[in-house]
C-alpha cells in the first residue's frame, strides 16, 4: 500500500510589507485612507459614549481597533463597490459611506472639512443606530442592520454568516447585467464555521462571482477564541477547500490591507473568480460593551496591551510622517475635520450634558408607522389584466395540465423580462428538471436556468441578494420540507427585509415548492409549508388548484415586488383544465373564488381540497358555498368574500388536506370569529389530517391526511348541529 500527495494548486499567501511598498501610496491615497480610518474610529467612540449614557437601545457592537482593516480595504476599491456585513459593521459602513462620496478632486486638507454630503450621511447613520425617524432606514435597523443602497451599503446582518449567501446574489446580479463592480462581504472568524459561509464560498467559486470575502479575524467570537472554536486554526484552509485564492494580511497595518485588497481586486477582474482576505485585527472591547474582554476573564490585560501597541492609527501617523507622505499638520487638519463632522452628528440628535443627556424627543418615529412597509403597496399591478375563466371565449382556451402550466407561464414571462432567472437543483438537467417544470426553457433562455448544488440555504440566500439587486429570481425547492434547511434566508432575510429596512429594499423573488401529498414520500418530504410562511407577514402565499389558477397566480407572483411562495401539489400535476392560449392574465394576490354557490354552509378550501369539496357537496346534494381561498398569507386572505358567504349561511368550515399542526385554519377561524361572530350560528369547524406527519406506509399516510370521507363527515356534523338534514335523495 502506498500513499501519494494530492496536489492543491489553490494559493494561500501571506502578504509581507517591504519599505518600497510605501511608494505605491500617494499623498492623495493616504488622505483618503486616513479620512476613512478616522471617521470609523471617532464615530465608534461616540457610539460607546452614547452606550455608556444608556442612549443606545439594544446592543452596540464596538469595532474599535479593527478600523484599519475596513478603511484599508474600502480605500483601495472604487467608490461604486458594494458591501455587506455582519452585526459588527459600524466601521465598515461609515468608511464606505464616506468613500462613496469621496470624489477624486476632494482634498480634506485643502477644504478643512468633510463635504456636506458626507456630513449628512454621518448624521443619517448615527440617527439610524439610535432608532430615529431620520436614520437611513427610519430607525428600524439600528446598529446591526445598516443599509444605504445609494452608497453601495447593501445591508448588514444580525445573523452570523447570514449576509454571505446574499452577497453571492448581489455579485451574481452584477455579473448577469455585465457590470464592472465587485461585491465585498465582511464577516468575522466566528462566521467561518457556519454552513452558510461554506455554501456561499462554494456558490461564489462555482459561478465565478465578482466577490471578495473579507474575514476580520479578531480572534474571538464573543469570548470563544479561535483555538476553542476549531481544531484547524489555519483559517485560510477554508477558502482553499473551495478553490478560492486567499491572502493573509496584518489588519493592524492599513497599508497591508490596502495593498492586499488592490491585489484581490485585480485578481477578481482579470481571473473572473472570487478572492478571500484574512485580516488579523483586534477589538479593544468586549462583544457589545465599553469594557475590555479582560474584565470577563477570557483574555488577559497583557494580551490587550500588546495589541494596543499595534494600534492602526498610531502606526499610520508614525509611518506617514516619517516617510514624508503626509505631514503632522496635514494629519491634524483631517483629524479636526472628521471630529467636527462626528460632533455635528451627535449634536443633531442629543440634548443636555452628561447624565442629563437625552435623545431629542421630536426625532423618534411615529408609532402609528409600526406596520408600514411590511409588503409592497401593490402599485406594480397598475394596468395589469385580472381575469377569471368566465372572462374568456371558448376559442381562446385550450386544455393544459398543471405541470405544463408551470413551464408555459415561466417561458412567457422570461421572454418579456430578462431579469427572471430560475435557480434550483437539477432545473437545467433531464430536459426539464426532476418533474418537467422547466421543460424547454434551457434552450430558449441559455444561462438563465441555473443548476444549484444541494445547498438550499445558500442558493435561497443568493436569490435574496439577486432580488435586492434588481433580478427576479425564481427558486425551485424540490420538496416543501426543504424550506426548513433554508429557514434563515427565507424567514429572517426575505420575509423581513422590506420592513426591517424601512421600505428602502424589496425582495421580488418567487419560491416554488412541491407538496407530494399521498405519494409515499414520508414525513420529511411531505409538509404543507403554508402555515409556517403565514407566520411572516412579508411573504405572500398562493395556492393554485388547477392550471388556470397557476398561470394567473404565477403572473402575479412574478409581478409582485415581495417574496411569494407558490405551492405545487404533486397530485395536481397531471390534472388538465381550460387555460387561455395567451398566458398574459393575472389573478389578484388577495381574491378568493366562489366555486359552488349555496345557502346552508360555507366551505373554505385550499389546493387539492377544492375539487374534493365540490365533489362531496354535489354527491350529498348540499346547498353550500365552496370557496377556493387561493391566497393564504394572513393579510391577503379575502375576508370580504368569506364574510358575504358567512352572513348568508351562518355556518363555516375550513378544509385542508394537511396535518393538524401544519394547518393555517386556526388563524382563519380566529379571524372569522372576530369579524363575523354575530352572523355565526355555531363555532367554525375545521377539517385537517391527523397530528402525525404522513409516513411511507400507505394506510398510515392515508390516515394522516384529510380525505373525502373526512369532508363528508364534517358536513353531516355541521348540518346535524344546525338541525338541518341532507337531501333525502342523496342519503346513503
Amino acid at each position: 500500500m502506498r500513499f501519494t500527495t494530492i496536489d492543491n494548486s489553490v494559493a494561500m499567501q501571506r502578504l509581507e510589507i517591504e519599505d518600497s511598498d510605501w511608494e505605491q501610496l500617494s499623498a492623495s491615497d493616504a488622505k483618503r485612507l486616513v479620512t476613512l480610518l478616522l471617521a470609523a474610529r471617532y464615530f465608534e467612540e461616540r457610539i460607546l459614549h452614547l452606550d455608556k449614557l444608556n442612549l443606545v437601545h439594544g446592543p452596540a457592537h464596538s469595532s474599535l481597533g479593527q478600523e484599519g482593516g475596513a478603511a484599508g480595504c474600502i480605500a483601495a476599491l472604487p467608490t461604486t463597490t458594494m458591501i455587506n456585513g455582519t452585526h459588527r459593521a459600524h466601521h465598515q459602513c461609515l468608511a464606505k459611506a464616506v468613500n462613496a462620496l469621496y470624489d477624486d478632486d476632494f482634498d480634506p486638507v485643502a477644504s478643512g472639512a468633510l463635504t456636506d454630503a458626507m456630513q449628512q450621511e454621518v448624521k443619517g447613520m448615527l440617527h439610524e443606530i439610535l432608532g430615529l425617524r431620520d436614520g437611513w432606514t427610519g430607525g428600524r435597523g439600528g446598529s446591526m442592520h445598516l443599509r444605504r443602497e445609494a452608497l453601495g451599503i447593501m445591508g448588514t446582518n444580525a445573523i452570523v454568516a447570514g449576509g454571505l449567501p446574499i452577497a453571492c446574489g448581489h455579485a451574481f446580479a452584477e455579473k448577469a447585467r455585465g457590470g464592472s463592480d465587485i461585491m465585498v462581504s465582511f464577516f468575522g472568524d466566528g462566521a467561518l464555521h457556519q454552513g452558510a459561509t461554506h455554501e456561499a464560498m462554494n456558490l461564489a467559486a462555482l459561478y465565478r462571482l465578482p466577490l471578495l470575502f473579507f474575514l476580520e479575524n479578531n480572534r474571538y467570537a464573543v469570548s470563544m477564541s479561535v483555538e476553542q472554536s476549531t481544531y484547524q486554526t489555519q483559517l485560510l484552509t477554508r477558502p482553499q477547500g473551495h478553490g478560492i485564492e486567499s491572502v493573509l494580511v496584518d489588519g493592524m497595518n492599513p497599508l497591508a490591507v490596502w495593498l492586499g485588497t488592490r491585489w484581490c481586486h485585480e485578481y477578481i477582474k482579470t481571473e473572473g473568480k472570487p478572492a478571500f482576505i484574512q485580516a488579523d485585527v483586534y477589538r479593544y472591547y468586549h462583544q457589545s460593551s465599553s469594557v475590555p474582554g479582560s474584565a470577563f476573564g477570557y483574555r488577559s490585560k497583557e494580551e490587550e496591551a500588546a495589541w494596543r501597541e499595534r494600534d492602526p492609527w498610531h502606526f499610520l501617523q508614525r509611518e506617514l510622517t516619517a516617510r514624508g507622505i503626509l505631514s503632522q499638520d496635514e494629519l491634524k487638519v483631517i483629524d479636526d475635520a472628521v471630529q467636527a463632522a462626528i460632533a455635528a452628528a451627535y449634536d443633531s440628535c442629543i440634548e443636555g450634558k452628561g447624565s442629563a443627556s437625552r435623545i431629542r424627543p421630536e426625532l423618534w418615529p411615529d408609532v402609528a408607522t409600526v406596520d408600514d412597509d411590511l409588503t409592497s403597496d401593490m402599485s406594480e399591478f397598475n394596468g395589469v389584466r385580472f381575469a377569471e375563466q368566465a372572462d374568456f371565449a371558448a376559442d381562446e382556451m385550450e386544455d393544459l395540465s398543471f405541470i405544463d402550466a408551470i413551464s408555459r407561464v415561466a417561458g412567457a414571462r422570461m421572454e418579456k423580462d430578462d431579469s427572471i432567472y430560475i435557480f434550483g437543483e437539477d432545473v437545467a438537467n433531464m430536459a426539464g428538471g426532476t418533474v418537467g417544470a422547466t421543460r424547454g426553457l434551457v434552450q430558449r433562455f441559455p444561462g438563465r436556468i441555473v443548476n444549484t448544488p444541494i445547498t438550499e440555504n445558500g442558493f435561497c440566500g443568493l436569490a435574496v441578494g439577486a432580488a435586492l439587486s434588481g433580478l427576479r429570481p425564481v427558486v425551485e425547492l424540490m420538496y416543501s420540507d426543504f424550506i426548513l434547511v433554508a429557514g434563515d434566508q427565507l424567514f429572517n432575510q426575505a420575509g423581513k427585509i422590506r420592513h426591517l429596512f424601512g421600505g428602502t429594499a424589496s425582495v421580488p423573488m418567487v419560491l416554488r415548492t412541491r407538496i407530494p401529498g399521498p405519494e409515499g414520500y414520508g414525513s420529511q418530504h411531505s409538509m404543507d409549508p403554508a402555515g409556517v410562511f403565514a407566520l411572516f407577514p412579508g411573504w405572500h402565499i398562493v395556492a393554485p388548484s388547477d392550471a388556470y389558477e397557476y398561470v394567473g397566480l404565477m403572473n402575479s407572483a412574478l409581478t409582485c415586488n415581495d417574496p411569494v411562495l407558490v405551492l405545487e401539489p404533486q397530485e395536481l400535476h397531471r390534472k388538465t383544465t381550460k387555460v387561455p392560449v395567451k398566458a398574459d392574465y393575472y389573478i389578484p394576490l388577495n381574491k378568493a373564488r366562489v366555486v359552488v354557490e349555496g345557502n346552508d354552509i360555507t366551505l373554505l378550501a385550499t389546493l387539492t381540497m377544492v375539487e374534493t369539496c365540490r365533489k362531496v357537496v354535489e354527491s350529498l346534494g348540499v346547498s353550500a358555498d365552496v370557496i377556493n381561498l387561493r391566497t393564504l398569507a394572513q393579510r391577503d386572505i379575502d375576508y370580504d368574500t368569506i364574510g358575504e358567504s358567512v352572513k348568508k349561511t351562518g355556518r363555516v368550515a375550513i378544509i385542508e388536506q394537511t396535518t393538524r399542526g401544519a394547518s393555517i385554519g386556526a388563524y382563519i377561524s380566529d379571524e372569522i370569529q372576530r369579524r363575523f361572530f354575530d352572523y355565526l350560528d355555531q363555532p367554525v369547524k375545521r377539517v385537517t389530517g391527523k397530528w402525525a406527519p404522513p409516513v411511507v406506509s400507505k394506510p398510515l399516510e392515508s390516515a394522516a391526511l384529510a380525505s373525502e370521507a373526512d369532508v363528508e363527515a364534517m358536513i353531516r356534523e355541521l348540518l346535524l348541529d344546525s338541525g338541518l338534514s341532507l337531501n333525502p335523495q342523496k342519503e346513503h
